[in-house]
C-alpha cells in the first residue's frame, strides 16, 4: 500500500453537561445543527434534507464571506437514538476528496453526556489537521449551546 492510498482518522472525545436526549437532538435537528456544526462561528451552514434516517441523503453548504465556500453531500448509514449516529460524506472528485465517514457515539453518565466522534477515511495528514481543527471548533460551539440550554431548562 502506498502512502497516497492510506486513510487516516480523527477521534475526539467530549463531555457535555447536558442529558443525552438533548445532545442527540442537537445532532439530529437541522435547525440546531446549522448553528454549531461549522468550522468558524462566523460561517454560515445550510442543510438540505438533514433527516437522520438510514438511507436518507443530505446536502450541505458552508460559507464564510470572502474566505471560502464548500458544498458537500452524504447519506445516513446508522441512526440509533440516542446512542449512535453515523453518516458517510460522498467523495468529491473536483476537490480530490474520497468518501469519508463520521461516527458519533453518545453515552449518558450521571446526567452528562460523553460523546466520541470519529471522522475516518481522511486522505492526508494535512487534511487530518484541518478536519480535527474544524471539529474542535464545532464541538466547542455545541458545548456552549448545550450548556446554555441545559441551564435554561432547569431554571
Amino acid at each position: 500500500m502506498s502512502v497516497e492510498n492510506r486513510k487516516l482518522s480523527v477521534t475526539l472525545r467530549r463531555e457535555f453537561h447536558a442529558p443525552i436526549d438533548l445532545v442527540f437532538r442537537a445532532w439530529t435537528e437541522a435547525e440546531h445543527v446549522a448553528q454549531w456544526m461549522k468550522c468558524d462561528a462566523a460561517a454560515k451552514l445550510e442543510l438540505d434534507n438533514w433527516v437522520p434516517a438510514v438511507g436518507t441523503r443530505f446536502r450541505t453548504h458552508m460559507s464564510l464571506e470572502g474566505v471560502f465556500e464548500a458544498h458537500g453531500s452524504g447519506e445516513f448509514i446508522t441512526v440509533e437514538p440516542p446512542t449512535l449516529l453515523e453518516y458517510k460524506l460522498h467523495a468529491d472528485e473536483a476537490l480530490n476528496m474520497p468518501e469519508m465517514q463520521v461516527r458519533v457515539e453518545f453515552r449518558e453518565q450521571d446526567g452528562r453526556t460523553e460523546l466520541t466522534l470519529t471522522h475516518s477515511g481522511i486522505p492526508s495528514d494535512q487534511m487530518c489537521g484541518i478536519i480535527e481543527g474544524g471539529w474542535t471548533n464545532s464541538l466547542g460551539m455545541l458545548g456552549e449551546r448545550l450548556e446554555g440550554r441545559a441551564e435554561g431548562a432547569s431554571a
